[in-house]
């Protein structure tokens, strides 16, 4: 190989490890701010026309973070839990859900029927590498969700938790205003 060749992949992945810890601070401070992951969460339900429950678990529980709420379609309540993705969520699910719940777990526009901490953390350094350079549709905060579904639970319209990460609900969300949610896109 040419030495030239050589120095230019190694300047490049010191670029991008650099802009990568830039872009970890910035979301270090976004997750600090205002942004409310647990408001736009509840708006995104609200928009599609479901009812928010009560979460029976008060802070400063770890579980006190879950958004429950009813579809009509479902006997039992579904849930979300917002989570950092680099923690283990398969044992707090356990706690909350009974046998047979459905997980599906969403994290910017990704989304895995298992839980995938590694691919979760490659969709972050993406998008986090492309906020360096202002071309990110989303704010890559190190939140994820997970939502469970009874098995009985068969949703027929399914949401879209894109929207939860675009920059437009943590700008509002950071002024004070409604964090209101983007239209997905197709409607």
């Amino acid at each position: 190989m040419n030495k030239a060749l050589i120095r230019s992949l190694c300047l490049l992945t010191l670029l991008v490890s650099v802009a990568v810890r830039i872009q970890t601070n910035l979301s270090r401070e976004a997750m600090v701010s205002d942004f409310d992951v647990g408001a736009v969460v509840s708006d995104v339900i609200r928009k599609h026309g479901y009812a928010l429950r009560d979460n029976p678990i008060k802070p400063p529980r770890v579980l006190s973070s879950v958004i429950y709420f009813q579809r009509p379609e479902c006997d039992q309540p579904s849930l979300v839990l917002p989570y950092y993705i680099s923690a283990e969520t398969l044992p707090l699910l356990v706690r909350l859900t009974s046998p047979g719940f459905h997980y599906q777990f969403y994290y910017l526009d990704s989304s895995w029927s298992e839980e995938s901490r590694v691919p979760m953390f490659l969709e972050w350094v993406k998008y986090a590498v492309l906020d360096v350079f202002g071309a990110s549709q989303y704010v890559p905060v190190k939140k994820a969700l997970v939502l469970a579904e009874a098995p009985d639970c068969h949703p027929a319209a399914q949401i879209d938790w894109r929207s939860v990460w675009q920059k437009d609900n943590k700008r509002k969300a950071a002024t004070g205003t409604n964090a209101s949610v983007a239209e997905p896109a197709g409607t």
